[in-house]
């Protein structure tokens, strides 16, 4: 059966992906053919040059001029089931966690990859590019752990990883994240209202149904939210 697709650009540190995860997961539990969307999962590291080793930075360093941001994020985290604990966050790289879901595109578990890597990271404060946190988030969601670990071995996806950055800003013009084109053709980016969720998904697909796949090279935006500057606000630049 043929989908509607919601291509979605994130990065697991980014703090506003994660609640926009379950913002859409919200939307589609109410919307009626939930079962004709897919969900298609895209990187977007906002910080390449971290090494796998822990900075030793504290996440909460970031914010420590920005109060109103982080009661923002204990808001709507707490909104939608989700326990920040900043103070326990490992700064690290997201380069092979993000690998990893897309490696486990090929066994439909994306989505349940990137849950696991959020949790990992925002809420039990692992250092998620350890390679036995990996392999046991992989366990956990039932991915091959050998051909896992053969892949990061490897430089499968590495090229990926930046090419998701390069097409995103040159094409779509990605400003912030988590950044969401539904059937290629309308996009949402940013900290959204939880209504602008549906909405978008409501009227995306009912031009998909009549329509089909969009083909234009022009994006409708339909929402676009700055949130304010800071380096983990999730916007770009």
């Amino acid at each position: 059966m043929e989908k509607m697709k919601i291509e979605i650009w994130a990065d697991i540190a980014c703090p506003y992906c994660f609640i926009g995860k379950k913002k859409l997961e919200n939307a589609l539990h109410r919307f009626h053919h939930a079962d004709q969307v897919e969900l298609v999962w895209h990187s977007y590291e906002l910080d390449p040059s971290l090494k796998k080793e822990p900075t030793g930075t504290s996440y909460l360093d970031f914010y420590k001029n920005e109060k109103g941001i982080l009661d923002e994020l204990y808001q709507l985290s707490e909104a939608v089931g989700i326990k920040f604990n900043f103070d326990k966050v490992v700064m690290t790289s997201t380069a092979d966690a993000l690998r990893t879901v897309k490696f486990a595109r090929k066994y439909n578990l994306a989505e349940n990859t990137i849950e696991a890597f959020f949790q990992a990271y925002f809420t039990n404060g692992e250092c998620i590019s350890n390679r036995k946190v990996i392999t046991a988030i992989a366990k956990k969601v039932g991915l091959p752990v050998e051909e896992l670990i053969k892949m990061l071995d490897s430089n499968e996806y590495i090229a990926e990883l930046t090419q998701d950055i390069r097409y995103s800003e040159d094409r779509l013009i990605l400003q912030y994240i988590p950044f969401y084109l539904f059937n290629n053709k309308t996009v949402i980016q940013g900290s959204i209202p939880d209504e602008v969720y549906l909405e978008t998904l409501e009227k995306s697909f009912t031009d998909w149904s009549v329509n089909g796949v969009s083909t234009s090279e022009t994006k409708e935006f339909a929402f676009c939210y700055s949130p304010n500057a800071s380096g983990l606000s999730c916007s770009i630049g």
